[in-house]
């Protein structure tokens, strides 16, 4: 059997590796530096010491929806030896195992590099998704008190998740009502974005323990909903395939697959998961690779009924199944065994491939696909009803969606220092327009 699955909680998780020795702080001035935006082009580090960490692949950035690799993260590392029973604690983990495989990555030029430089390299990403995950980890932490040392709310985090997830919500939602050629990439833009972040350190136990479950649940609802209706899209122009443009079909339906896993895994049983079935039979109408998705992913495709099954209540399935009778049924004279003459009938006819039938629920007479690349694909098909759903969501919590409210980098320095433990802002040698564009890294 193996042990219980523990939480992804890690300060690291793919993007560097933060060499500082020290674990705590006496201030929030220790843990707070500026972040090195990805967007700046042949310009120097300002690290502090002062070395020029440039590499030749970032000499300048990708296109918005260029495919670009990246590092393993954390996560998944830690999850492939939990699901090896390995009972290695979180440091061993960090430099037995994922240390290792990080440098490795840095010293092949992993980071940033285009697919087609690695193709045994299944980490790959959407660059401005990959922006995205980096912006949503660092707004994580900006609405985490304890990150500031400060005496806020309880549940301050949970609430902060909630409005984060609600901006990527309304995000997708602009990006499927728009007439861009690029609609479906802008959309899976978001998608692939929030299911990495989501997976990521304790982002998913933040949310989940915000006293706020109603609204919780249908945020993941949501969140289900705009794979789905992305997927859709993705099949309706012809591209749900193994040989997609889309490179991280597998990683991404993957990410979503374990969030609802881990979902079940706290208890929840609820419609809020309803969806993960159909995004399994979207991975296997697309007949994608399970080895190309994360460490469960094969686990969680054949046995997506099964996602909060123990192993022994698995192990005990499966020879109950191998131990039923498969014995034909034989007739005797008192008692015989009679077939209809339309079965016997079919018997003899040869038998009909299996239609190709789409995942997608069935769109209305009026609409059509367009297939002309030049065109918006999928126009105006909305098979899984995002837009009825967003509506009623938005509707629900009206007027307040989103926003920045528990964003403690865009309280006003009296605020912060009103609520702060030593009575100063934590922020207040940070330039402000640091804390405007949101360039802060939390270690």
């Amino acid at each position: 059997m193996l042990p219980a699955k523990r939480q992804k909680t890690v300060r690291d998780s793919g993007a560097f590796i933060d060499h500082s020795d020290s674990d705590s702080s006496d201030s929030a001035f220790e843990s707070v530096r500026r972040h090195k935006s990805d967007k700046s082009k042949n310009k120097k580090s300002n690290d502090d010491d002062g070395k020029n960490t440039t590499s030749p692949n970032e000499a300048a950035a990708p296109a918005p929806h260029d495919y670009i690799c990246i590092h393993r993260p954390y996560f998944d590392v830690e999850g492939a030896e939990w699901l090896a029973s390995s009972y290695l604690d979180k440091e061993e983990v960090f430099n037995k195992c994922y240390k290792p495989i990080f440098e490795q990555e840095v010293k092949d030029g992993i980071y940033k590099a285009p697919p087609s430089e690695h193709k045994d390299h299944k980490w790959v990403m959407m660059w401005d998704a990959w922006l995205k995950t980096d912006l949503l980890r660092r707004k994580s932490s900006y609405c985490d008190p304890n990150a500031f040392g400060m005496n806020l709310y309880n549940d301050w985090r949970g609430w902060g998740m909630h409005e984060i997830s609600e901006n990527m919500m309304k995000e997708f939602d602009k990006a499927f009502r728009s007439k861009d050629v690029n609609r479906i990439e802008r959309m899976w833009v978001v998608v692939s974005a929030v299911g990495l972040w989501i997976n990521e350190e304790d982002h998913l136990d933040a949310i989940m323990q915000c006293e706020d479950g109603e609204t919780t649940f249908e945020i993941f609802a949501l969140l289900g909903c705009s794979l789905l209706t992305a997927l859709a899209a993705i099949e309706a122009a012809d591209e749900l395939k193994p040989d997609s443009r889309f490179l991280d079909l597998a990683l991404v339906i993957a990410y979503y697959l374990e969030l609802s896993h881990d979902i079940f895994a706290y208890g929840i049983e609820d419609e809020c998961t309803a969806w993960r079935k159909d995004a399994v039979e979207y991975f296997k109408k697309g007949n994608l690779n399970p080895d190309k998705g994360i460490f469960a992913t094969k686990m969680r495709i054949e046995k997506p009924e099964e996602v909060g099954a123990s192993e022994e209540e698995t192990d005990e399935e499966d020879e109950n199944a191998t131990t039923v009778q498969t014995t034909p049924a034989k007739g005797t004279a008192e008692n015989p065994v009679t077939i209809d003459d339309e079965v016997a009938n079919k018997e003899n006819k040869k038998p009909e491939a299996a239609p190709n039938t789409c995942v997608s629920p069935p769109l209305t007479p009026k609409v059509k696909r367009k297939r002309d690349a030049s065109s918006m694909e999928n126009k105006g098909t909305d098979p899984w009803k995002w837009a009825q759903k967003f509506a009623a969501y938005k509707k629900k919590h009206h007027p307040k969606l989103g926003g920045e409210h528990y964003d403690i980098t865009k309280m006003s320095s009296i605020d912060r220092e009103a609520v702060a433990f030593d009575g100063t802002d934590p922020l207040a040698n940070i330039p402000r327009k640091a804390l405007r564009e949101n360039l802060l890294d939390i270690a």
